[in-house]
């Protein structure tokens, strides 16, 4: 919670700075093919919500916990991992079949054609 509020009081602080951060990104992407495009995405998502990531997510928050010096508990990490990639999977879905489309339509033609394959 600290580290979220920090995030937000230096977020907000620095907008110039957030601002020139946002036009090298958009920048650096507008730059790469729009089959480089798709194949970040495809290679971001299958990295973070594929079915080989459950051992992956489970190190990722055994790490994470340890690190505060809490207890891991099983239960609580696969309830984890059976939720928020999931849900984080749908986002992102909706996102590449919904809103992509209107921002880069080559790219979403891409994704078409994979589907239908």
């Amino acid at each position: 919670m600290v580290f979220g509020i920090s995030l937000f009081i230096l977020l907000y602080s620095n907008q110039s700075k957030v601002a020139l951060l946002k036009f090298t990104g958009y920048k650096i992407i507008n730059n790469i093919s729009d089959t480089g495009k798709a194949f970040l995405i495809i290679l971001i998502t299958d990295i973070f919500l594929g079915y080989h990531s459950e051992s992956g997510w489970q190190t990722l928050l055994e790490i994470i916990v340890e690190h505060y010096g809490l207890e891991v508990d099983q239960s609580a990490i696969t309830i984890f991992i059976s939720l928020v990639p999931v849900i984080i999977d749908a986002c992102v879905k909706l996102w590449l079949f919904k809103f992509l489309p209107r921002l880069s339509p080559k790219v979403a033609n891409i994704f078409r054609e994979m589907k239908r394959h």
